[in-house]
């Protein structure tokens, strides 16, 4: 091969935090790689479907094609949630396209992943990750046992979660700067092995430490405390020790080696309006409970779903403890637990809220798609979405007169592919900036309720992706891309033509003039990104 090309995740890496303490003289090698690269920003097409992101660089497409939108999901043809693992991804990675045209790779923790079976060098599936959503397993299979012997047990393999409490937050910080260590260690050796032409190796541990560390960091969330010193700047010092790890990385790499390193998400307070929304649509008359409604108090379902949420969460917690083979077993109990059809009237109901992280998903209650759907497609369909924009835009708080939602958006107007209709038609990005725990309207007045934090920090929607290297444009500079580009461009500094059904063709401001000819050799056409 005439490239070699290694692909670093780092996971919940957030491109503010890092501009600022790069400006500030931390961080030296991030700050020599934002000094050396050109820079990807996955910006405005991250933020209707967040929690979808790393699948689409690892697909090439949107949910709409690849289904995957969170770890639990709309059963379709039902009212039903249900937990879903990394199976539920109908798309195959980029990486299988690596492999099967003969280019020898070595893929450690690529998020929402599952074995490839004769996979063309080495697999890691969850041994390190944030989401879990399948389980530790390699290939070859004998991999597995190999990595424990040699670097001893990772500590988020079967993470068991965080209780909150400042000693368990302690352990963690501990647990995290362990796992870089871990983390570096195996990788110094697979770039010392020279056996692969391809590597992609992630980095979790600052996904997590954004999640929990995050009420240190900032001193104005309501969470912040000094209490515990070696917890303040524990954010900044876990990317320092990041930072020291990547330099290590980075020192084996040869002028023959590409590099792109890259990141899904940032992060940043976990401030959003989720729990409200079911008490917002009841009040909007845009949905309605099944028996008495005047038997429930106000709040009342809001709080019971917050409570059922914290159980499937304690449910996982509890599960991730037990062996593949009992959590098998009792997922299908686990799944008629937590997919129990919501108390909502049906008949009565136009719009509910789905799962989600970061952003508030609404699907319509749509004749046709529903069992047993009230709102017909066409005019009343787009009325409803229009009325629904138009009422959380005016939502304030009621304190400071600030609009809570930030945005508005309909991911079928910006994704398309055949698992279309299982997106939500609404997806709804919350302003960040403080608390939301009440707001207020004209049309609703005044819907309050106050959100558990179980996690501190949560996901900036905005990613990015930094290219250096021989393939790799040389000109230092920043431009807009799309998480879907990071597939195509992968496969171009092999030459290999990117699929059909990709929905968009690699950037070619990245590349050296030589292989953006390549780029629009593999580029699949408008027509078939379309169709796909």
């Amino acid at each position: 091969m005439t490239h070699r090309l290694l692909m670093l995740g780092v996971d919940g890496l957030d491109w503010e935090l890092v501009k600022d303490w790069t400006a500030r003289g931390h961080l030296p090698v991030l700050r020599g790689l934002l000094e050396q690269s050109h820079a990807l920003l996955l910006g405005e097409s991250n933020r209707p479907l967040p929690g979808s992101v790393w699948t689409d660089i690892g697909t090439g497409v949107s949910a709409a094609t690849h289904g995957f939108q969170h770890e639990e999901q709309l059963r379709v043809g039902s009212y039903q949630m249900e937990d879903v693992d990394a199976t539920r991804v109908a798309s195959p990675p980029f990486y299988k396209t690596l492999s099967a045209a003969g280019v020898r790779c070595a893929v450690v923790d690529f998020p929402i992943d599952y074995p490839i079976e004769g996979f063309n060098g080495l697999q890691v599936v969850d041994w390190a990750t944030e989401f879990k959503l399948w389980h530790f397993e390699t290939r070859p299979r004998s991999l597995a046992a190999q990595l424990e012997a040699r670097y001893g047990r990772h500590p988020l393999t079967d993470y068991p979660g965080t209780r909150g409490g400042l000693a368990d937050l302690l352990a963690l910080k501990h647990n995290l700067t362990r796992g870089i260590d871990i983390k570096r260690s195996f990788c110094l050796d697979l770039l010392q092995q020279r056996a692969y032409d391809f590597v992609f190796f992630n980095f979790c541990e600052l996904h997590k430490a954004g999640h929990f560390f995050w009420q240190f960091h900032d001193r104005e969330h309501p969470q912040f405390t000094a209490a515990e010193p070696q917890l303040v700047d524990s954010l900044q010092e876990l990317y320092e020790h990041m930072d020291q790890a990547l330099g290590a990385v980075l020192e084996q790499l040869g002028s023959d080696t590409d590099l792109i390193l890259l990141t899904d998400r940032g992060m940043y307070a976990d401030h959003r309006g989720d729990h409200l929304v079911d008490e917002i649509l009841m009040k909007l008359g845009l949905a309605a409970q099944r028996g008495n409604p005047a038997a429930a108090a106000p709040g009342s379902w809001s709080r019971r779903l917050l409570a059922a949420g914290a159980a499937r969460q304690a449910c996982r917690a509890v599960a991730q403890r037990l062996p593949h083979r009992v959590r098998e077993a009792l997922l299908p109990f686990h799944r008629r637990l937590a997919g129990g059809p919501p108390p909502w009237d049906w008949t009565r109901t136009q719009a509910f809220r789905l799962p989600s992280v970061g952003n508030s998903y609404l699907r319509v209650n749509l004749a046709g798609r529903e069992p047993a759907g009230i709102v017909a497609p066409g005019d009343q369909y787009n009325a409803l979405l229009a009325q629904i924009e138009t009422q959380f835009r005016e939502l304030v708080d009621p304190v400071t007169g600030e609009r809570v939602v930030e945005d508005v958006y309909f991911p079928a107007d910006h994704f398309q592919g055949p698992k279309v209709n299982e997106l939500p038609d609404v997806a709804i990005v919350w302003n960040s900036r403080r608390p939301i725990n009440a707001v207020k309207s004209d049309a609703l007045g005044i819907v309050s309720g106050q959100q558990a934090m179980h996690r501190s920090g949560n996901h900036r929607p905005e990613g990015f992706a930094l290219f250096r290297g021989p393939a790799f444009a040389a000109d230092v500079r920043t431009v807009q891309g799309d998480a879907r580009q990071i597939a195509p461009a992968v496969l171009n500094v092999f030459g290999i033509q990117a699929p059909a059904h990709y929905d968009m063709q690699a950037p070619e401001s990245i590349f050296t003039s030589s292989l953006t000819c390549r780029a629009r050799a593999s580029a699949p056409s408008r027509h078939s990104a379309q169709m796909a």
